[in-house]
Parts: C-alpha cells; structure tokens; sequence
C-alpha cells in the first residue's frame, strides 16, 4: 500500500505538471495573459427531514466572487444551491441551480441560469483522499435563446503534511468541454482547464471548517477570434460541513 501511494503521488504531480505545460497549447492562436483572485465558499450537509432518512438526503451550497484585470475589475458572482442523494459511502448524486453574473470586458453584463447534474466518487489510498466529480450544466444566458450543454469532470487529491495532521497538500484538474455550439458563442468540443495546487488547513481533526489556499491556472479557448486566454489566480476556498 505504501509503495501503492508513492507511485499515486508522482502519478498527481506528473499530471499537475502536464496539464500546466500542454494547456496553453491546446488552443492556437495569440496568448492573452491576466492575473485574478477568486475567493469561494462551500458548503454542504444532511438534510433535516423527519419523515425521511437524513443519512442519504443532503444539501449543497457554493458562492464565489472573482477578480480578473490583475484583480482591478470585478468578473464573475455565482450562487449555487442544490441537492443531493448519498447512494454509498464513497458515491454521491446531486443536482441544483446556478445563478451567475458575469461583467467581461467591453462593459457587458451577461446573467446566466443553469440547471446542473454532479456524481462524485471518493476514494482512499492510504493517506490520499481522491475525489472524481462529474458535473453536467444546462445554461441559460440573457445574450442568447439557445441552451448550452457543458460537461465538466474534476480529478482532486489530497495528502496530510507529514506531522502537521492539520495541514494537506491540495492539488486538482478540471477540464470544461461545450457540448454544441450557441447563438452566444458556445462552440462544441474544449473549452477550458483549470489547475489548483495549494494548502489545506483545518484548526483541529473535529472543526467543520476548513481553508485552502494556492495557485489557480486557467486556460480558456476563445474559438471566435483564435485566442488562447491564460489566467494566473490567487484562489481562496472556504469549506463549512456541519
């Protein structure tokens, strides 16, 4: 098991390390580079509900606020609630809304609806915790009549700092792929990857709260105008499960 979790450990830096160097090539084109902060908070737990049984029925809620412009401009707000279904100890169902607002550059405002899907699958391998979730979005913006389909699947690992059970070594990947092409500019195929290496830090092994904190890259294909955008983030995310 030991040797099990080593050749892991290397596995989730190799890939770190891919994803960071092949990325900005995925899109051709002009590089656009940009700097942020993301600040975000989750939340989830069991749902208070007599008649049933609370064990399996549980809720979601998730709120970030974003800063792109090298963190001059305000970019993105988004509230997202949702439900889920615990169908076993390692595998989770959910579904939700989403309400985002987004302020890209030339002064637009665009508001979206989305409806969402998400399985997550955890799994331990001696100290690493990993974590698969796949998320399908149906979106719906105010610049458009068409309903965008997008899948999202995130690959996460885990790992505590050797004696300081208090602290974790974070890293995971997140690719976004459009599933048919919009009347406001979605295009099927690659959209994006995004990239976190960081810290976690909990204050004691029984605290409901939990801070991480590190380097967010994102890489963005604009299909319309060739661009390749790369996003170099400061991501804070807060986690509260009661």
């Amino acid at each position: 098991m030991r040797m099990l979790c080593h050749y892991f450990s290397i596995g989730i830096c190799i890939a770190v390390l891919a994803a960071l160097l092949i990325s900005p090539t995925v899109a051709r084109g002009r590089v656009i580079e940009d700097g942020g902060f993301w600040l975000a908070m989750f939340s989830q737990g069991e749902l208070d509900l007599p008649a049933y049984d609370t064990e399996k029925l549980l809720w979601w809620y998730d709120t970030h606020a974003r800063f792109l412009d090298d963190v001059e401009g305000f970019y993105q707000g988004i509230l997202r609630p949702g439900v889920g279904y615990r169908l076993n100890d390692e595998l989770l169902a959910w579904i939700g809304y989403a309400y985002v607002r987004t302020l890209p550059p030339p002064n637009l405002d665009i508001y979206e609806n989305r409806i969402w899907e998400q399985v997550g699958w955890t799994k331990e391998f001696g100290d690493i915790t990993t974590l698969s979730r796949t998320r399908l979005e149906q979106r719906f913006l105010s610049v458009g009549t068409q309903v965008g389909w997008r899948l999202r699947q995130m690959l996460r690992a885990q790992k505590p700092v050797a004696n300081y059970p208090n602290l974790l070594w974070v890293t995971w990947d997140e690719l976004f792929f459009h599933l048919r092409d919009t009347d406001w500019g979605a295009r099927a195929g690659y959209n994006q990857n995004r990239v976190f290496v960081g810290m976690g830090k909990t204050s004691n092994s029984k605290s409901p709260w939990r801070t991480e904190i590190g380097y967010l890259y994102q890489q963005i294909n604009i299909p319309e105008n060739g661009a390749n955008l790369s996003n170099h983030i400061l991501s804070i995310n807060i986690y509260f499960n009661p």
